[in-house]
């Protein structure tokens, strides 16, 4: 019997989502303004803070359930529905 191999963490836990500013794919390093040269120190202040929104908010997806400030389950990446649900205004009355 063979276990599912686990994925390493990535080297920025803001990786998990998509870089707004670069494009970046969850998963790869941001990239210079030109798109040749991988930050290998940080990543952008852009998606550190997507990264933090989305880590604020419950993962609506129904295998997943995933607390605010724990990572989705079976994936690396946070699930899309946990993405759109941190981007998705909230009204106050």
């Amino acid at each position: 019997m063979t276990t599912p191999r686990q994925r390493s963490p990535y080297r920025f836990a803001a990786m998990a989502v998509q870089c707004t500013w670069c494009r970046a794919r969850p998963g790869e390093l941001c990239t210079n303004q030109r798109g040749t040269q991988n930050r290998r120190r940080d990543v952008h202040t852009a998606r550190q803070t997507d990264w933090v929104k989305v880590m604020a908010t419950r993962c609506p997806e129904r295998i997943c359930q995933a607390a605010p400030t724990q990572p989705c389950t079976i994936t690396p990446n946070v699930h899309t529905a946990r993405t759109l649900a941190a981007h998705t205004p909230t009204t106050t009355p």
